[in-house]
């Protein structure tokens, strides 16, 4: 009986040591996973615009009615891009959907540099802002996402605001 009780002494002191670095490491991945979706949206908006030879449009859009932007959700509720034939950054009647991103997980923030509502990529593959995108989890771990104006993306690992 002596011995169960030391083991699980053991056992509860080695728990109690591993769980704050576990924590970090898992809040870590899902800000990585969490900027990496974004960057793949990003890189997918860009390669579409030139592609189609038009500007290609992400917005904010509300999880319930993810076919039109919504400029009161957040980044984190989710977005789509579309072919913004106008160029005009609003998702009209007849302009196709390309590709739907459903939100982040509740314990992500996003905060944006010049992107309050839309991200708009040219048909050279450019982009109409410089600007950036600050995702953070937890207030602990964070990536920011920058772009220039050749609308290439960059991912690199920063603090929450």
């Amino acid at each position: 009986m002596v011995e169960i009780l030391v083991t699980l002494s053991i056992t509860a002191v080695l728990a109690s040591v591993s769980l704050p670095p576990l924590t970090n490491l898992i809040e870590s991945s899902q800000a990585d996973s969490e900027a990496a979706d974004f960057f793949t949206s990003l890189l997918l908006a860009r390669s579409d615009s030139a592609t189609r030879n038009n500007m290609v449009t992400l917005c904010k859009i509300n999880p319930t009615v993810p076919t039109s932007c919504d400029n009161t959700e957040s980044w984190q509720s989710g977005w789509i891009s579309f072919e913004d034939t106008d160029a005009d950054g609003v998702k009209d009647a007849g302009e196709e959907v390309i590709n739907t991103f459903t939100g982040m997980s509740r314990n992500a923030s996003v905060t944006t540099v010049n992107y309050t509502n839309v991200i708009s990529f040219l048909p050279s593959g450019g982009i109409t802002t410089n600007g950036s995108i600050n995702i953070c989890v937890n207030g602990n771990f964070a990536n920011t996402i920058f772009i220039n104006a050749t609308g290439r993306p960059r991912v690199a690992s920063s603090t929450c605001p």
